[in-house]
C-alpha cells in the first residue's frame, strides 16, 4: 500500500510503531494493511494515512500529529480489527503488538471504518464476560487514579467494598478472595499496598501505569486456562519498553513520587528496558515535618521488564513487581501519652514481591510456546499494645501475627493452529510454597492463646486443555476442562469449561458460556486452632477442606450501532459448593462472607458443606472516544444468597441488589497552536447500601448490650450509596515533551454514606459511622 501524505503538523508530531502477528500461531503478517486518521476527522479520506507491513510484521508511520486518532488494520484471508482511540503523544512514541485472526470464510474487500468498536480480549479464548482496558483508561475515568481496580468498578457486574479508600472489587456478589491476580501469564500476590491478609484488594495499587500494557479482565465463565478462582481475573501486562530510543517519565502527586526510564541497551540490538520506581509523598514529607493525624502510612514500590529477543532460541523477558508498605500509631512509655490520648498503639506492615522469567517461542508455522518461572514473597506481620500505667506507662503488646509466605510457580502453556476452523491449547502450572502463620491473642491477665499456627510446605498443580472449533463463519465453539489439585489434603476438583459463540451479523453478537471454577481457601484457613478440652492443647481442625466450587453460566448479546455506540447485555447465573462453613449447627458463618482471613479467626472448626449463589443481569452502554467525547453507563441488578449450617439462606454481606454508574468526558484544544487540551470528566455511581445484622433495640436495652434479631444475618441495609467524582485534565505538548496536570476529586459533595449501624450501650441507641467524605488526588507527570 502506498504511503498516503500528511498535512504539516502545527506543533509536533510523533512516531506509531509496532508488529502484526496471526492471533492464533503468533507468526508475523507481512504485508498487512495499516490505516490511521485523526478521531472524528470531517473530511476522513483527506487526512487518512497509511502504510504496509514489511517481511517481519512490522509497520512504521511518522510525522503524525498529536491527538486522537482511529487505527484500522486488516489482511486478505483475516478479519479486520483496530484501535477507535489511540493517544498520540510529544512524550512518547506508540509501539503497538497487534494481531489478526484468520477467517473460515474468504474475505471479500475490506471497508475501512472510522470506528470499529472497543478491542476485544486479547486472549483469543475468551468469548463472554471478557474485555481488555487500556492503561490510559486507568486514569481517564475521574477519580481512577491509574489504578486497574478502581477502573474496573466502572465495569457491569462490578461493585465497590464497604470502604471508599479501598480498591476490593465484588464482582457479580463475591468476594474479593475469589479474584486471580495474573502479570506475564502467571499467578502473583494480591499486588495492593494495605491489602487485608488473603483478599484481593488494597488501598493503593503497586501497578504502575508506566509499565502496565494493555490487559484483560474477566467477570465470569473464564477460559480453561485460569483456575484458582471463583470471582474474576485481572490478566495484566507489562509493555515492553521502547527498543530504538530513550524516554523517560516523572510523576508527582498526592500518592506518591515516581519516575521511569526504558530505552534500548544498545544501538545494535533490539533489547530493551523498563522500570519505573515510586515513593510514599507521605513518607517523603515526614522527613521534613510533622505527619498529620497519628498514624502515618508509608509506601514504595518498583516494577521493571527487560526484553531480550533471542532469533530463533525465541524472546525471553525478566520482570518483576514488588512493594513494602507501613503503618504505625507511636505512643511514648510516658503519662503524657495516656492522660492526653488512648494509650494505645500499633505497628503493622507488609512486603510483597514477584520476579519471573518468561520465555515465548515459536515451534514451526502454526506454533508457539510460553514458559514462565516465577517467585514471590508475601509477608505481613504487627504488633498492637498499650501502656500500662501500674507498670510506670510501659509497652504491655496483646496482639501479635507473623505471616510469611514464599511461592516458586512454574507455568508451560503450548498452543498449535491446526487451521482457521481449529485451535488448540494445553498447559501446566504448579506452585510450591513455603508458609508460616501465626496469630495469638492476650487477655487483661497477660495470657497469650494463640488462635492460628501453620509452618510447613505443600504445592498446587493445575492442569488445563482447550480446543476452539470454528464450524461456520458465524459460530464458534470453546470447550476445555481445568484440572487442580492441593497437596495439603490432596483436594482436587476436573471442572469442565464450555462456550459458544454466534455472530448473527455484522452488528449483532450472542453468546452464550458455563462452566466450573474452583480455588482452595487462603492456606492460613486450614491452620485455624481451637482448645482441646480433654488434652487442653491446640489442634489445627479445617485440614480436610474441599476447594470451594462455583458453577457459572452466562448468555450475552453485543450489539454494535451506528458509529462509536455499543451495547451489552449479559444474564449469569452462579451455584456455589463446597462451601467452607462454620461446622456448629446452628451456626451461620460461611466463608462466603468474609473479604480476608480476619472474619474467620474464632471459628472454631469448619466444614465444606455450605451452598451460596449469585444471579442477575448487566448492561453496558458505551460511546467510545470520538469526536473529542465518550460516555459510559453500567448498571446490574442483583442477587446474592448463602446457606451456612442451620440450613436456612441469607443475603450475603454482598448482596446490596442493584449497581450503576453514569461516566462521561470531554476533551477541548485550547491555545492558538492547537498543542494545549483541557479535559473534564464525571462520573455518577449508585448502589444499595452494605449489608449488616439487624439488631433488635429494646432487647439491647434491656441486657445493655447488642442482641440481633432472630434471623437478622445480613437483613438490615444501610441507605442508598451514591457519589459524584469529578476529574480534570490538563496536558501541553512541547515538541518532545508532554505535561499533563491532573485533579480528581472523590465525592465531591462530601456525601456521608453510611457505613453500618451499632448499637451504644451508654446512649441506649443504634449509632452509626460513615465511609471516607471528599478525598482529591492531585499529580503532575512529564513525559520525554
Amino acid at each position: 500500500m502506498r504511503h498516503l501524505e500528511a498535512q504539516a503538523p502545527a506543533v509536533a508530531t510523533q512516531t506509531v510503531r509496532g508488529i502484526i502477528r496471526d492471533a492464533d500461531s503468533r507468526q508475523p503478517l507481512p504485508g498487512a494493511s495499516v490505516v490511521l486518521l485523526p478521531s472524528g476527522s470531517p473530511d476522513p479520506q483527506a487526512d487518512l494515512r497509511g502504510t504496509s507491513t514489511d517481511m517481519d510484521g512490522a509497520f512504521r508511520l511518522e510525522g503524525v500529529p498529536l491527538g486522537r486518532h482511529m487505527l484500522r488494520i486488516s489482511f486478505i484471508g483475516y478479519e479486520p480489527s483496530g484501535i477507535p482511540d489511540l493517544l498520540v503523544t510529544a512524550g512518547k512514541e506508540v509501539v503497538l503488538e497487534l494481531a489478526l485472526t484468520e477467517s473460515v470464510a474468504q474475505l471479500q474487500t475490506v471497508t475501512i471504518k472510522a470506528d470499529d468498536g472497543p478491542a476485544r480480549p486479547l486472549n483469543e479464548m475468551a468469548t463472554v464476560s471478557a474485555r481488555s482496558f487500556d492503561v490510559e483508561e486507568t486514569g481517564r475515568y475521574a477519580a481512577g487514579i491509574f489504578d486497574p481496580a478502581r477502573m474496573a468498578l466502572n465495569f457491569a457486574g462490578v461493585a465497590g467494598s464497604d470502604d471508599d479508600l479501598s480498591n476490593e472489587i465484588i464482582v457479580r456478589g463475591n468476594s474479593a478472595r475469589g479474584l486471580l491476580w495474573r502479570l506475564e501469564g502467571i499467578e502473583i500476590p494480591n499486588p495492593n499496598h494495605f491489602g487485608g491478609l488473603g483478599g484481593g484488594g488494597g488501598a493503593i495499587s503497586m501497578l504502575s501505569s508506566s509499565t502496565l500494557a494493555r490487559s484483560d479482565f474477566y467477570t465470569g465463565a473464564f477460559p480453561a486456562e485460569f483456575g484458582n478462582a471463583t470471582a474474576g481475573v485481572f490478566d495484566l501486562r507489562l509493555r515492553e519498553g521502547n527498543s530504538e530510543k530513550r524516554e523517560y517519565s516523572f510523576m508527582a502527586g498526592l500518592l506518591g513520587i515516581e519516575a521511569s526510564a526504558e530505552g534500548p541497551f544498545s544501538k545494535n540490538s533490539n533489547a530493551s528496558y523498563l522500570i519505573n520506581y515510586r515513593y510514599s509523598t507521605l513518607a517523603l514529607l515526614s522527613t521534613f515535618m510533622q505527619p498529620v493525624g497519628d498514624i502515618l502510612p508509608t509506601y514504595q514500590d518498583l516494577s521493571f521488564k527487560i526484553h531480550l529477543p533471542a532469533g530463533k532460541a525465541g524472546t525471553f523477558s525478566l520482570w518483576g513487581l514488588g512493594g513494602a508498605n507501613n503503618a504505625s500509631e507511636a505512643v511514648e512509655a510516658d503519662s503524657t501519652q495516656w492522660d492526653g490520648g488512648d494509650g494505645y498503639g500499633f505497628n503493622d506492615g507488609s512486603q510483597v514481591g514477584v520476579a519471573g522469567l518468561s520465555h515465548r517461542m515459536l515451534l514451526g508455522k502454526r506454533t508457539w510456546m510460553r514458559t514462565v518461572l516465577a517467585a514471590s514473597t508475601d509477608r505481613y506481620w504487627d504488633k498492637y499494645y498499650y501502656l500500662d500505667p501500674e507498670q510506670d506507662y510501659r509497652k504491655v503488646y496483646y496482639d501479635s501475627t507473623r505471616f510469611r509466605s514464599n511461592i516458586l510457580r512454574g507455568s508451560w502453556m503450548i498452543h498449535h493452529k491446526v487451521n482457521a476452523a481449529h485451535s488448540l491449547r494445553g498447559g501446566l502450572i504448579y506452585g510450591h510454597e513455603n508458609y508460616f502463620y501465626e496469630y495469638q491473642n492476650a487477655d487483661t491477665n497477660g495470657v497469650w492463646t494463640r488462635y492460628l499456627y501453620g509452618e510447613g510446605e505443600t504445592g498446587l498443580a493445575q492442569a488445563h486443555a482447550q480446543w476452539r472449533y470454528r464450524f461456520h463463519p458465524d459460530w464458534t465453539l470453546q470447550s476445555g476442562v481445568h484440572g487442580t489439585l492441593l497437596r495439603i489434603n490432596n483436594a482436587w476438583s476436573v471442572d469442565p469449561r464450555l462456550s459458544l459463540e454466534w455472530q448473527e451479523n455484522e452488528q449483532r453478537r450472542w453468546t452464550l458460556a458455563f462452566g466450573q471454577h474452583s480455588k482452595p481457601e487462603h492456606l492460613s484457613s486450614y491452620y485455624l486452632e481451637q482448645a482441646n478440652p480433654d488434652e487442653g492443647i491446640q489442634a489445627s481442625v479445617n485440614q480436610n477442606l474441599e476447594l470451594t466450587k462455583a458453577v457459572h453460566g452466562v448468555v450475552g448479546l453485543a450489539q454494535d450501532f451506528k458509529g462509536p455506540w455499543r451495547l451489552n447485555v449479559e444474564l449469569y447465573g452462579q451455584y456455589l459448593y463446597d462451601v467452607a462453613i462454620e461446622a456448629d449447627s446452628g451456626s451461620t458463618r460461611s466463608i462466603l462472607n468474609a473479604s480476608d482471613i480476619w472474619e474467620i479467626v474464632g471459628v472454631d472448626s469448619a466444614v465444606s458443606a455450605g451452598e451460596g449463589y449469585n444471579i442477575g443481569i448487566d448492561l453496558t452502554l458505551e460511546r467510545s472516544f470520538r469526536n473529542g467525547w465518550y460516555a459510559l453507563f453500567t448498571g446490574s441488578v442483583f442477587r446474592s444468597r448463602y446457606r451456612p449450617k442451620d440450613g436456612k439462606w441469607y443475603s450475603t454481606s454482598y448482596d446490596r441488589g442493584y449497581t450503576a454508574n453514569l461516566l462521561g468526558g470531554k476533551e477541548w484544544p485550547v491555545g492558538k497552536k492547537g498543542n494545549k487540551t483541557l479535559g473534564l470528566n464525571g462520573k455518577f455511581a449508585l448502589q444499595g447500601g452494605n449489608r449488616y445484622d439487624a439488631i433488635d433495640l429494646e432487647a439491647s436495652r434491656d441486657a445493655g448490650r447488642t442482641v440481633l434479631l432472630p434471623g437478622g444475618v445480613y437483613a438490615a441495609q444501610t441507605p442508598v450509596y451514591y457519589r459524584l467524582d469529578w476529574g480534570f485534565q490538563y496536558r501541553f505538548e512541547r515538541p518532545k515533551a508532554t505535561h499533563t496536570l491532573r485533579l480528581d476529586v472523590q465525592n465531591t459533595t462530601n456525601r456521608q454514606n453510611a457505613f453500618a449501624e451499632y448499637y451504644n450501650s451508654e446512649t441506649g441507641n443504634l449509632e452509626g459511622f460513615t465511609q471516607t467524605g471528599i478525598f482529591p488526588f492531585l499529580n503532575y507527570r512529564i513525559s520525554f
